[in-house]
């Protein structure tokens, strides 16, 4: 059901994909796929908390091989820019039509995880919860104003924008850990 979800919702978008489409898809009914996830938005936010996650899960397991925390930085914005280059045409790239709760959530948990790689970069160096915290939000926050920003303008090499978006995170995470 998801993977039907996600193909066609990735293909034509929220708006354009029926219920019946996605069950004929899925091989099953409709009030089945009803029946596990309630509403055409339920099974949307679904499949776009499935493709979230997955990103996420690739990113920490990347940063959890990089040597140091400047490497970590870099494995993680390589890492998701890769995956909007890999994505790049979808309808649901960085949360397409999910609701403003839905992807509310999403970037808390997004969040969440950019704090456990920092918390962890920081190899017990005690700094204050807010600050992390706050580096958290500001990183998924750039990342994805910088990520949709990029997806409209191709012409821009994957590689410098990468390197541009290491380079103004790390001055950022120094001055916040450093004040």
């Amino acid at each position: 059901m998801l993977d039907a979800g996600e193909r066609l919702f990735a293909e034509r978008g929220f708006r354009a994909v029926s219920m019946d489409e996605i069950a004929e898809a899925s091989g099953i009914t409709k009030a089945l796929l009803y029946q596990y996830f309630g509403s055409k938005e339920e099974l949307y936010v679904a499949c776009v908390e499935r493709g979230r996650a997955r990103l996420f899960e690739h990113l920490e397991r990347a940063a959890a091989e990089a040597p140091d925390p400047p490497a970590r930085l870099r494995v993680v914005a390589t890492g998701y820019f890769d995956y909007l280059a890999g994505q790049r045409g979808n309808k649901w790239i960085l949360y397409g039509d999910a609701s403003m709760d839905a992807i509310n959530e999403m970037r808390r948990r997004n969040a969440e995880v950019i704090a456990r790689l920092i918390r962890g970069a920081l190899n017990g160096t005690r700094v204050p919860e807010d600050r992390i915290a706050f580096l958290g939000h500001m990183i998924v926050g750039a990342g994805e104003q910088i990520g949709r920003w990029w997806l409209d303008h191709e012409e821009l090499p994957k590689e410098r924008v990468t390197e541009h978006f290491v380079n103004a995170t790390g001055a950022a995470i120094g001055s916040v850990l450093g004040a």
